[in-house]
Order: C-alpha cells, then structure tokens, then sequence
C-alpha cells in the first residue's frame, strides 16, 4: 500500500490557513517552475570520496523524524545522485543539497541560493577540499538547511492554493473572525456556531479538517490552549459512535509548544496528537494561537487529520507512544 505521508497532511492544513498574499506577490516564476514532490530533495554527493560514517550523518540530520506525528516519517525523501550526474531534471528539482569536494579547491564554503535556476528552488551548496570540514559546515547550519527547504515546500503549496481557492469559505470566515485566509477548493462547512467555524475535506483514504474559533482572551500557555480545544471539540465535534467526541492525547512530551509568527501575526504553535472518547479514533493535529487586534479574545486556527485505512493504524502507534 502506498502510504499517504502525515506530514503533508498537516502542511496542507497549514497552507490552507495562510494569511492571504496581494497578487503577485508570491515570488514565483510559474513559467520557470521546479519540479519534484513535497518532502523530497536531491543529494548530490560523490560517496566514493566519503566514509560512511559521515554519509550516515548526513542523512539523519536529512531525514530525521517529523515532530509531533503518529507514525516515523522523515523530514524528506532523499534522491541521491553523484556529481557527474547532477544535471538536467536534478537541477531543476525544488530542494537540493549538494557536497562539492574537490582537494585542489583553496578552502570550504557554506552557501544557501534561492531561485537560482528554477522557482520555488533552494539550493543548498557545500564547496570544500576536506571531507572532515564539508562535514563540520554541513553540521553546523543543519536547522537552516531543514527550515529552508520545510519553508520552500510550504511557499509552494501556499502558491497552488491560491489558484484552487474557496471564496465562499474565506468570506465567511473573514466576516466571522476577522481573517483574510486562503481556503483550497473541495473543503466544506461541517458545522458553524457563533464563534465556531468546522470545515471537512473528506477522501476515500483520509479525512482533513480545519476548526476555527473564538474564545474570551486567556493567558497563551500551552496548558490553557489545550484545555480550550478540548472544550471545544468536545461541545462541538461529534464522533462516530454516540457519546465519543476528540480530545489531545495525554502523551509524555506532547503537545510540542513554541512561540512563532506567521507573516505579522504573533502567536503560540501547537503540535500534537488527538485521540477520541469511547472510540479508537485519532491522528495529528496543528494549530495556530493568537490574541485578537482588539485584544479582547483569542483566536485560533487548528488544522486535524484522520487517516485509518494506512499502513500503521493511529490507535496502536498512539498506545506504543
């Protein structure tokens, strides 16, 4: 069975809720644009001249676990090729991280391109005449290199959005909270409360939904948006069988907190894991915080998935955790 990656689920959900952009705006060459899908990129990389050890360095700083989700996935999916064949549809891939090695070059360079033959492209250059050094530079700026490419993959879904948008759905909730956000095409309202919005993008495979609401303003700390969102979906989603309803798993570590902004909006990020009372139900969820502009209220934005017909089912991975 294929397996449908949790990861791009939830960036979905996250690009769906992106505060919307002028037109034109994006930066996005669409009659130059780079190939490759979601969570993937080159390695361009001559092993021969590598241990590999530090081949293996390489690829956990790569495909390290994503945060918060249900079952191991990692961050990308690795395309490796050497340098001679690093050409044609590789240089035009989106995300690319290329170890020049060369022991006549004069020294070691570390350089991050955007857009420099494709658009949306990040290309991640190591350039150096030490295998130990490359090593050391590559080490050194890792979380820029995962956030660099995590954050290209993100501008390009967001730009797809924007030309498969819902208008109905964005009026609604710009009346009804006060946010301009871009909503993809096929989402549909499942329920609406006075300050409650729940929309449902329903598959065969999998079930995405987004909720959005208003709530009197509070301290934001994890422990209180987590208490709000179980009132929440406890008095307004319903679960499949009579009496369940979601809640966040109790789980050591989880929900994963952090302070972030989103184009001018401060707020609090919310990753974690659902599960449902009186059912076996549950998956990840994302969400997004922020105190209102009158200041009077807090606002949130929560984007949630469920997905039982893959590979690992959510109940088990959730007891194992």
């Amino acid at each position: 069975m294929k397996k449908i990656s949790y990861f791009a689920v939830i960036i979905v959900l996250l690009t769906a809720v992106s505060c919307r952009q002028k037109s034109g705006s994006s930066g996005i060459k669409v009659d130059n644009f780079s190939t490759g899908k979601a969570g993937e990129m080159i390695l361009a990389i001559d092993t021969n001249y590598w241990s590999k050890a530090a081949v293996k360095a390489i690829y956990e700083v790569i495909q390290q676990p994503q945060p918060a989700i249900n079952q191991i996935e990692p961050m990308f999916d690795v395309i490796q090729c050497s340098n001679a064949d690093y050409k044609a549809s590789f240089m035009r891939h989106r995300n690319i991280v290329q170890f020049d090695y060369n022991p006549d070059y004069a020294g070691n360079t570390f350089e991050i391109a955007r857009n420099p033959i494709t658009s949306p492209q990040v290309l991640i250059k190591i350039r150096g005449n030490q295998q130990d050094s490359c090593l050391a530079l590559f080490l050194a700026h890792k979380d820029e290199i995962v956030k660099a490419m995590y954050d290209n993959d993100i501008a390009r879904l967001q730009n797809a959005h924007r030309k498969l948008n819902n208008p109905v759905i964005e009026k609604k909730i710009k009346e009804k909270f006060g946010l301009s956000m871009t909503i993809p095409d096929g989402y549909f309202v499942g329920r609406e409360e006075e300050d409650f919005l729940w929309l449902c993008f329903r598959t065969p495979k999998n079930d995405r939904f987004v909720m959005l609401y208003k709530s009197p303003r509070y301290e934001l700390t994890k422990e209180n948006i987590v208490a709000e969102r179980d009132r929440i979906t406890k008095a307004y989603i319903q679960g499949a069988v009579a009496g369940a309803y979601p809640l966040v798993a109790n789980i050591e570590g989880y929900p994963m907190a952090q302070n972030i902004q989103i184009r001018y909006h401060n707020g609090v990020e919310l990753r974690g894991l659902w599960e449902t009372v009186r059912d076996k139900m549950g998956g990840p969820f994302y969400s997004f915080t922020q105190i209102s502009p009158d200041s009077t209220s807090c606002i949130t934005v929560d984007g949630f998935v469920y997905a039982p017909q893959e590979q690992e089912t959510i109940c088990v991975r959730l007891r194992q955790l």
